[in-house]
């Protein structure tokens, strides 16, 4: 069983082991040969560890149980006390604090702070390629050999800070984290989910509560670079992004100004409807920015079957690497390799597509 060195884990944030604790295999189902390990401090869980050649991920818990430490005791005098396994504690329980995660299917090692559903690292976003468990135990390695007392302090002051929520209006800059110590700034372009609300015809196939988002063309250690500044850099093409970073305080609201019509830039959605109503009908969509379409009786224009565009992303950036090659080429070249979805990158298909709905690709807020 491989073990994090408490110093290790006082540079993620991660709780400290005591020598007096014991450590316990749980049983449970298996996960690519990995094992669950659970730590007892007495009869109270405070850790658990999911470990194999693939996985390893590490929580920090306080459970009580009884009964030699085979059974959880219920959190609240409604609940019934269950048999400890790994799945009781790892999907019945919730940890608390800072949550560290690798898997070598993703290939990036991840810190979450579990009580505010933030991320505070992410190797992949980073740029840090992560692929095997040797990988993993030479980041974990690095990482506290690098730790200063400044990145001691900015750990502490995430961990502390507040569960907040803000709602996301057109025009917002946002400020979000790319590697241990720098940032990246976006700005929200549009807000389907107002104009959800407020019945405003769109192609409603979009999941959650999307927003239109670009990000600018700036990496930097700087958190507060001001709005007025950014609003002079390149940005990369839009993309379609969830709410829930923005909303749950992982990417600030730094300020607002009135988007320009320089500025406006919108995936473009072409297809097929997907609804039960649609079925077996002639009916085709089209949605870029606040211009939507629809025509019955009418065919996907040959070639562009594929260009429903309706992915909602996570993160606001799709990459490091695609943004310093963007900013190295000055243009966006290396953000359309992979967006093919997107009619933005086809100009001859998007073309046709417009002439369908007696469009002129003119009047679409496209950049490229």
């Amino acid at each position: 069983m491989f073990l994090l060195t408490n110093e290790q884990r006082a540079s993620m944030g991660l709780g400290l082991i005591e020598p007096e604790w014991e450590w316990m295999r749980l049983k449970g189902p298996e996960n690519g040969n990995a094992e669950t390990w659970a730590c007892f401090d007495g009869d109270i869980i405070r850790k658990s560890i999911l470990e194999g050649p693939a996985v390893y991920v590490e929580r920090d818990y306080e459970e009580r149980t009884i009964e030699n430490r085979t059974v959880l005791l219920a959190r609240t005098g409604r609940g019934a006390p269950k048999k400890l396994s790994a799945t009781s504690l790892g999907w019945g329980r919730r940890s608390f604090g800072m949550r560290l995660s690798w898997s070598a299917e993703s290939g990036a090692v991840e810190l979450w702070h579990t009580d505010t559903a933030r991320c505070f690292y992410s190797s992949g976003l980073d740029g840090v390629k992560v692929e095997t468990f040797a990988d993993f135990q030479r980041w974990a390695e690095r990482w506290e050999q690098e730790t200063t007392p400044e990145d001691l302090d900015r750990l502490k002051n995430f961990i502390e800070e507040k569960r907040r929520h803000q709602k996301a209006k057109e025009g917002d800059f946002f400020r979000f984290q790319i590697g241990r110590r720098e940032y990246g700034y976006g700005r929200v372009l549009l807000d389907y989910e107002k104009m959800r609300k407020q019945k405003k015809p769109f192609w409603d196939i979009l999941m959650g509560k999307p927003l239109v988002t670009a990000v600018y063309q700036i990496i930097t250690d700087n958190p507060a670079v001001s709005i007025e500044e950014l609003s002079g850099l390149p940005m990369l093409p839009s993309r379609f992004m969830a709410d829930d970073l923005i909303y749950y305080g992982e990417y600030p609201i730094i300020g607002n100004l009135p988007l320009e019509q320089k500025e406006l830039d919108f995936p473009v959605m072409y297809g097929t409807g997907v609804s039960a109503r649609d079925r077996g009908k002639r009916k085709v969509y089209f949605q870029c920015g606040r211009i939507f379409r629809e025509l019955e009786g009418v065919e996907v224009v040959p070639g562009c079957e594929t260009f429903r565009n309706n992915t909602i992303s996570v993160p606001a950036l799709q990459s490091r690497e695609v943004l310093e090659e963007c900013m190295a080429a000055g243009d966006n070249r290396a953000f359309w390799r992979n967006q093919s979805e997107d009619l933005r990158a086809y100009p001859r298909k998007l073309k046709a597509v417009c002439r369908q709905f007696s469009l002129l690709v003119e009047d679409l807020y496209i950049k490229k």
